[in-house]
C-alpha cells in the first residue's frame, strides 16, 4: 500500500466515525426532544363543562326518573350497597310521593326521592315521612346542591336515630367535554357512619347487632 493510500484509507475511516458520532448524536437530540413533548409541552387534553340539569330533566320525576331507574347499578356503586333495582314508581305516602322504591340484592327496600335543585325544608319533611310510613332500611335524597342546614340534619338522624333506617344525601352533577353528550356524576354528600353505630350497638349488652344494618 502506497502512503497515498494508507492516508485515503486514513481519511475514510475518520470521515465514518465523524458520521457515525454525528448521527448517534443526533439520535441522543430527537430522543431528548421527544421524552420532553411527551412529558407536557405537546399534550393537549380538553376542558370538563357543566351542564344545567334542568335543560336535560324539565322537571322533577320527568324524565330524570324514567334515566335512574335504568341506571341505578351507577347510584348503587357510590353508595357503596350491593345492587339496586327499581321495584316501584310514584309509591304514595300520605300527601307525598316516593319516586322510586327500589331493593338492595339481599331483599332490603329502598326510598328514592328527587329534586333538581338546592335542597329545601318541604323535601326533607318528605324524607322523614318516607323513612316513617315505610318499610325501607333507607332513603336517598338526590338533589344538585345539599344545604348545610339540611346535611346537619340528616347527619344527626344517621347518628342518633335506631339504625332501622339509613339516610343519603346524593348530589347530582351532569359534564362534559366538547360536543359530547353530558354525563352524570354522583356525588354522595351524607352517609350514615356505621363504625360509630358498631360502637353504639357493642355498649348496648342486652341488644345484639342489628341484622339489618349489618346486611344493608
Amino acid at each position: 500500500m502506497t502512503q497515498s493510500d494508507s492516508a485515503a484509507a486514513s481519511e475514510s475511516s475518520s470521515s465514518r466515525s465523524a458520521i457515525s458520532h454525528a448521527g448517534s448524536s443526533r439520535t441522543q437530540v430527537d430522543l431528548e426532544r421527544s421524552a420532553r413533548s411527551f412529558g407536557g409541552g405537546s399534550v393537549q387534553l380538553a376542558d370538563l363543562e357543566e351542564v344545567d340539569v334542568r335543560t336535560v330533566f324539565q322537571r322533577d320525576g320527568d324524565g330524570f326518573s324514567g334515566w335512574l331507574a335504568g341506571n341505578l347499578d351507577r347510584l348503587s356503586k357510590e353508595l357503596g350497597v350491593s345492587g339496586l333495582r327499581e321495584v316501584g314508581r310514584d309509591i304514595a305516602v300520605g300527601s307525598f310521593t316516593v319516586d322510586i322504591l327500589a331493593q338492595t340484592d339481599k331483599g332490603r327496600r329502598v326510598a328514592i326521592t328527587n329534586q333538581l335543585e338546592t335542597t329545601d325544608h318541604i323535601h326533607l319533611g318528605q324524607v322523614v315521612t318516607f323513612a316513617a310510613g315505610l318499610e325501607v332500611s333507607a332513603v336517598i335524597w338526590i338533589t344538585t346542591k345539599v344545604g348545610e342546614e339540611h346535611r346537619a340534619v340528616l347527619d344527626w338522624l344517621n347518628q342518633h336515630g335506631d339504625d332501622e333506617v339509613r339516610f343519603f344525601a346524593v348530589e347530582l352533577r351532569l359534564l362534559r367535554i366538547g360536543n359530547s353528550l353530558p354525563a352524570a356524576v354522583f356525588n354522595v354528600a351524607t352517609k350514615p357512619n356505621d363504625w360509630q353505630k358498631v360502637a353504639r350497638q357493642r355498649q348496648r349488652v342486652s341488644s345484639p347487632f342489628n341484622s339489618r344494618m349489618r346486611e344493608f
